[in-house]
């Protein structure tokens, strides 16, 4: 992980409910939420309004450091979604779901953090941001209460489009969908 880090100085919501825990900075606040996944909650009550099951624990993680950046004043702090395509040169473990595809890569979404212009994803300590550096095809900075429906209407909205553009693929959206969790389970395990 980085060496970045920053005091938590604000009395705003995320960073006065940290402080209560004691937790006071940002480098505290990673290892806190990684540890203990269930104050991810926190996020349904101060960032992601309606927040569901389906949001992933990285895109939550992600969510809420970058809306405590905010609350802190820190402008070298982004929130991106990234479109990236996997396969098996990428992913090597990912063969055996390929054979039987129509296709031989994908995309994919994921949530993580630029800091001072470096990607860096604060859910994991696997190098999965340096393996698909190279396969981003889409980048967006997004607001933390963008997390979950904005990231997968850009998603859904990149999937339509690629299943339009290959016609021999008959998978339907939802099914392209039911696949991504799949493999994101897979390349994260």
């Amino acid at each position: 992980m980085t060496e970045f880090n920053f005091e938590i100085l604000s009395n705003k919501p995320i960073s006065t409910y940290l402080k209560s825990k004691n937790i006071y900075d940002f480098k505290s606040t990673v290892t806190f939420l990684k540890s203990t996944p269930s104050e991810l909650n926190l996020t349904q009550d101060f960032v992601v309004k309606d927040l569901e099951e389906t949001m992933s624990t990285s895109s939550k993680i992600h969510a809420v450091l970058a809306d405590l950046a905010v609350e802190n004043d820190i402008n070298e702090v982004e929130l991106m979604m990234g479109i990236f395509l996997v396969d098996q040169t990428t992913f090597p473990e990912l063969e055996n779901y390929f054979a039987d595809k129509p296709y031989s890569s994908i995309a994919l979404t994921t949530s993580y953090l630029k800091v001072n212009d470096k990607r860096i994803d604060f859910s994991t300590e696997k190098p999965i941001i340096e393996r698909i550096s190279s396969k981003i095809i889409r980048e967006q900075r997004m607001d933390p209460h963008q997390s979950k429906e904005w990231k997968e209407k850009i998603y859904e909205d990149y999937i339509q489009k690629w299943l339009k553009r290959n016609p021999n693929i008959s998978h339907s959206i939802d099914e392209i969908l039911r696949e991504e969790k799949k493999l994101i389970e897979l390349i994260s395990s």
